[in-house]
């Protein structure tokens, strides 16, 4: 019995997690701790305390920590690049801006700082580490572990897609027999992560978090020959292969009046950036549909190249990317691809996980457990929720038959906070920490939009299904998908039976829940579905718009009261606003 540990921070979704051998014991991002969305700033500290918890260890348990970037590159390798780039696009004008960023990064990632800060973190709470147990792991090849290693997957081809680790952005791979070989990379400036983040900052999101925003909003867009010729400036590419390469003049070599990752180059060229408190107009729809659709031409092609080169027609996925669910619909229906893989947390919340994999994998483990949930979070007794509810001196009961009571709530409207077991892991609320509506309303979507995620009201909602039926409503090709991470098109008889969950282009990012894996959660849709007539409820992550998802007792309170929630259920225990009967 060997303890690996994995660990990220500094960046977007820092996280940690531990295994047991090749079995999965605990994963958990820093954000649901300290209640920072993204938590960027921060290196995993709670997170990782949560997992030695959950194992009753400590750190001398451990045979290694993998620390999901490979900052030894920035002592001996990121200058040399540096210092390439700067030859290979030299400057038009330059205001010293990116020489400065690059030094922040140069000592962001030093490997002596990221050490010396993990382990004054843990001191703080009387855990001395010997920071020789900490080895800095390739970022891509985590990427490419948790997508591989959880797949089940005997062999795989495998694709790694994000803004940059490192100096790198995209790569191809192939497993097999627990080996993982790099067939290809692309380096900086050419990232499709990066690609991504540009415009969805030029339509007034934030990058970095709010990718999902672009890729909702593409549907109401349409597709455009002028706005595509303007793209071919920004992000060439090559239709068979999916070759493509990035300008960098466009984001970041050049002077940058309007924003942070697009220079005034980019402004003539698309025109002036939308503002948030600016309305959407046709134009910044039109302008997300052919980014989104230009994505996906560049990733197909490279999955059908990939495919091709290994003779491997199962897909595994990782990668900030890899979020983009219509993308991977698409590629689930590609004819070459026999199955697909794409990790829940493909964004770096499961780098961990991928460096715990890879300190296991070194340790001598050559078979890892198949991910088939992901509730690798804490959980809580009966004692702790009714002391946090005793604490926010609310009126309570506690119910002899919770799924029978939820189901009816949601049938009458009701908006209800889902609050059990243990907490999920990455962006999609998976029944464990969600909130939950019925589907055959269809003023629910502005309701939740309005109400209680505070929220631009097109952003669509995402349906869980009982397993067992939830082929029935979809069109041909639909695979299982667990996660919430596969978007595909529902059959047109039932766009107004459910309308509170089919987006406008007529396509839904669907859970499968399975008995086996949440028997409560799928007992609950299975009782909403005999009072309806559809085992399908809406279901979205608990939390508003800008905080990350709930964790504790508290945190689902103040969620619950600070909304407009009708019902809070924690375990058994049933909380309803005034009104609510």
């Amino acid at each position: 019995m060997t303890f690996n540990a994995g660990i990220f921070g500094y960046g977007p979704n820092p996280s940690a997690a531990l295994l047991e051998d090749g079995k999965i014991v605990a994963v958990a991002e820093e954000e649901r701790f300290n209640r920072i969305k993204t938590a960027s700033t921060s290196l995993p500290l709670q997170s990782f305390l949560y997992c030695l918890k959950e194992a009753s260890i400590g750190v001398d348990d451990l045979a290694a920590i993998g620390f999901g970037w490979e900052c030894d590159r920035y002592l001996k390798d990121m200058p040399a690049f540096y210092e390439k780039s700067r030859r290979e696009y030299p400057p038009k004008t330059d205001d010293g801006y990116n020489a400065l960023h690059e030094d922040y990064l140069m000592n962001l990632y030093h490997p002596k700082r990221i050490a010396t800060d993990f382990r004054q973190g843990l001191a703080t709470s009387g855990i001395y580490l010997d920071p020789q147990k900490i080895e800095f792991l390739p970022h891509h090849l985590c990427h490419a572990a948790n997508a591989y290693y959880c797949s089940g997957f005997p062999e795989a081809s495998i694709l790694t897609i994000d803004g940059s680790g490192e100096e790198f952005t995209t790569f191809h791979w192939y497993g097999k027999n627990s080996e993982i070989s790099e067939l290809k990379h692309y380096c900086l400036p050419h990232s499709l992560g990066g690609y991504y983040a540009t415009f969805t900052e030029f339509l007034g999101f934030r990058a970095y978090m709010d990718e999902g925003k672009l890729m909702g909003l593409s549907s109401y867009g349409r597709y455009s020959d002028e706005i595509q010729k303007k793209l071919d400036q920004v992000i060439p590419y090559d239709r068979d292969s999916g070759d493509f390469t990035i300008n960098p003049y466009m984001r970041y070599i050049g002077n940058r009046t309007y924003g942070r990752r697009f220079t005034d180059e980019f402004v003539d060229l698309f025109g002036k950036p939308r503002l948030r408190h600016q309305p959407i107009e046709d134009y910044h729809r039109d302008l997300a549909y052919n980014v989104q659709w230009r994505l996906e031409r560049i990733v197909e092609a490279m999955v059908r190249t990939l495919i091709q080169q290994t003779g491997c027609p199962y897909i595994a996925m990782s990668g900030g990317v890899v979020m983009n669910c219509c993308m991977n619909g698409k590629i689930a229906l590609m004819p070459e691809a026999k199955g697909i893989y794409c990790q829940p947390a493909s964004a770096d919340n499961g780098i961990a996980l991928g460096a715990a994999q890879i300190m296991a994998h070194r340790s001598g483990v050559r078979e890892f457990e198949k991910m088939t949930h992901a509730y690798w979070g804490p959980s809580f007794t009966d004692d702790e929720i009714l002391a946090a509810i005793k604490e926010a001196k609310l009126d309570y009961s506690r119910s002899e038959n919770t799924i029978e009571e939820a189901a009816h709530y949601i049938d009458e409207g009701k908006i209800i906070g889902w609050f059990q077991g243990r907490m999920e892991l990455g962006a999609r609320a998976l029944g464990n920490r969600s909130i939950l509506a019925s589907p055959l309303f269809p003023d629910i979507k502005d309701k939740l939009n309005r109400e209680v995620k505070h929220r631009e009201d097109w952003r669509p909602f995402c349906p869980s299904f009982c397993s067992d039926r939830y082929l029935s409503y979809f069109e041909d090709g639909a695979v299982d998908s667990d996660y919430m991470i596969l978007a595909f098109d529902v059959k047109k008889e039932f766009h107004d039976k459910i309308p509170s969950v089919v987006h406008v282009d007529g396509t839904a990012r669907p859970q499968t829940v399975r008995k086996e894996t949440n028997p409560r959660f799928y007992a609950l849709i299975e009782a909403f579905g005999r009072l309806s007539g559809h085992p399908v409820v809406v279901n979205t992550s608990f939390n508003v718009q800008g905080e990350p998802i709930v964790c504790t007792p508290r945190d689902a309170i103040r969620c619950f009261g600070g909304t407009g929630i009708d019902v809070l259920i924690m375990n058994d225990f049933i909380l309803k606003k005034p009104g609510v009967s």
